[in-house]
């Protein structure tokens, strides 16, 4: 388990093959851990897109989507 972030950031870049990738964000903890891994992974080839379930509190869907932002 210690060397399971490098081994999965590992497994997406070997099976990328330089595509891009994307990924849905629901500001969960599931959805967003999977997309700080992609782009640990592939870097700028990841485009996430952001998914309102109606589930987030007062604020929060901005709060996701300045946290996960790119300039």
């Amino acid at each position: 388990m210690p060397d399971y972030v490098d081994e999965a950031i590992g497994k997406v870049r070997s099976r990328s093959r330089q595509r891009r990738g994307h990924s849905g964000l629901s500001g969960g903890v599931d959805s967003s851990v999977v997309a700080a891994l992609l782009h640990r992974a592939i870097g700028q080839q990841l485009t996430c897109v952001f998914v309102d379930n109606g589930l987030l509190r007062l604020n929060e869907a901005e709060q996701v989507m300045q946290t996960f932002a790119t300039t």
